[in-house]
């Protein structure tokens, strides 16, 4: 007969071991959703790392002890990336808490197996796998297939984002090309009757320089201050004739149309996009851009001695980052880019702005989905370094010659916070400013809102355009 205390104890030690295996296991796989959120995920997941320390006592087994050191190593590495913020650090946690996840697993399977062949034994029937064994061996490997590919594509992710965005890129035929996407400088009118100059080449150095021209009406000859727009798309995706892939949009001309009927002329440009393209090359095609558009302004009937830089999103970073290099000095020659226009930019308007990158992965009412796209996004294009953050970010550098600047988001999934943060930074500064972002207590408005037709776009836009017309645009 078979002890029964040699049966017992391995059965309850290897139900913990499977417990705390997919505990941390789980957790892992849900820490790239909250990257930015390390008390919430990383004391939870040290905790049950704890708790694997506890269950995996060794026993002079090897994978006891690579268990040990690995839990050692991913709660070190947490502990780090709370105290210090560096996303190495982090990446380093998530791998090591995977390799605990799946020894833990190993130890389940191994004293599994041991319970059998002593229960087997006892019984005194043969050793040949049973038909329900076989198939439990059967689902157990395609359960670990499973895990294994869903772990490597979590780490994947964390450690290099730009794996991720260059497939999507291309997915999407929005590789950063130096081709246009149609006919070079093609002339057609659009839908609104306002004439469409599309695919204009303003530089060769960088892929993707292309912009396109909408003049009001079809009708170069009334002089209308000139509205630029820079889409979003977390700096990975979006087209100057498309939008912001991450906005629930209704078709570009819901952000074209009522400008030009507000009495502008609309210009759209596309730029490099990450991580393909590294910042800061995106800034520096905009200046490119606009210093085209002063060259050429009078053979596309644009007045440019009244410019307002406008962007949605990333757009919004960019935008807001091309203005302080335009009015902080000191803030240019440290990006290396050289200032293209005075005077005539005369407003900034910021759709659901990306304004400080280091929170770009921390969503107000957050929504992890959103969070985890923005992070990634923010990580492609400046990476983790906490001085490229610092200095991508836009309420950071704003001064009192920063240009009069409408703000504007939505209250859920998105940055309202942010844009409440560089209104307070303009009102010190007594720069012209508004912020409009909707309570909501009256409506749910999700990131980047105002590329969808609807009621609040059309009190968004009537605010905006009576901001600029306040100004004597």
């Amino acid at each position: 007969m078979v002890d029964p205390t040699r049966i017992e104890r391995p059965r309850w030690t290897r139900w913990a071991l499977l417990v705390v295996g997919l505990c941390v296991l789980l957790i892992a796989w849900a820490e790239p959703f909250f990257v930015r959120y390390p008390p919430a995920g990383s004391f939870l997941l040290v905790g049950v790392l704890a708790a694997g320390v506890a269950w995996r006592r060794p026993h002079g087994s090897k994978a006891a002890w690579v268990t040990i050191l690995s839990v050692i190593i991913s709660a070190g590495a947490q502990l780090a990336w709370l105290v210090t913020a560096w996303y190495p650090a982090w990446a380093l946690a998530l791998g090591f808490a995977l390799v605990v996840a799946f020894s833990c697993f190993a130890g389940f399977w191994e004293l599994s197996r041991t319970r059998r062949r002593a229960l087997t034994q006892d019984r005194s029937t043969p050793s040949a796998r049973s038909l329900l064994s076989i198939l439990r061996s059967v689902v157990n490997s395609v359960l670990v297939v499973i895990a294994a590919v869903t772990s490597a594509v979590v780490l994947l992710v964390a450690a290099a984002p730009a794996a991720v965005a260059i497939p999507i890129q291309a997915a999407a035929g929005q590789t950063p090309s130096f081709q246009p996407r149609g006919p070079e400088g093609a002339v057609s009118v659009t839908a609104n009757g306002d004439g469409l100059t599309s695919d204009v080449r303003y530089g060769d150095e960088y892929p993707s320089s292309y912009l396109d021209v909408y003049i009001a009406d079809d009708d170069a000859s009334v002089t209308r201050p000139t509205y630029i727009y820079i889409h979003g798309g977390g700096w990975i995706g979006g087209t100057k004739s498309d939008g912001d892939p991450n906005a629930p949009g209704g078709g570009f001309a819901v952000t074209t149309d009522p400008v030009l009927d507000g009495g502008f002329n609309f210009v759209s440009l596309d730029y490099g996009l990450a991580p393909t393209v590294e910042y800061p090359t995106q800034v520096k095609q905009i200046s490119q851009a606009v210093a085209f558009l002063q060259q050429n302004a009078q053979q596309y009937g644009l007045d440019m001695s009244d410019v307002v830089i406008a962007g949605g999103s990333a757009g919004g970073q960019l935008a807001g980052q091309f203005a302080n290099i335009q009015t902080n000095p000191t803030y240019a020659a440290q990006i290396g880019v050289q200032p293209v226009i005075d005077d005539a930019l005369r407003a900034v308007v910021l759709d659901s702005p990306a304004l400080e990158l280091e929170k770009t992965g921390e969503t107000q009412t957050p929504q992890p989905v959103k969070d985890l796209i923005f992070g990634l996004s923010a990580r492609s294009y400046v990476g983790t370094s906490v001085a490229l953050n610092e200095e991508a970010s836009v309420t950071n550098h704003v001064t009192v010659d920063f240009p009069a600047t409408f703000i504007a988001d939505g209250n859920t999934g998105t940055f309202p916070d942010q844009a409440e943060n560089l209104h307070e930074r303009l009102d010190q500064l007594r720069v012209t400013n508004a912020v409009d972002v909707p309570p909501a207590s009256s409506v749910i408005l999700g990131h980047g809102y105002m590329a969808m037709p609807g009621t609040w776009t059309d009190t968004y836009n009537e605010k905006k355009l009576a901001f600029l017309s306040a100004l004597g645009l």
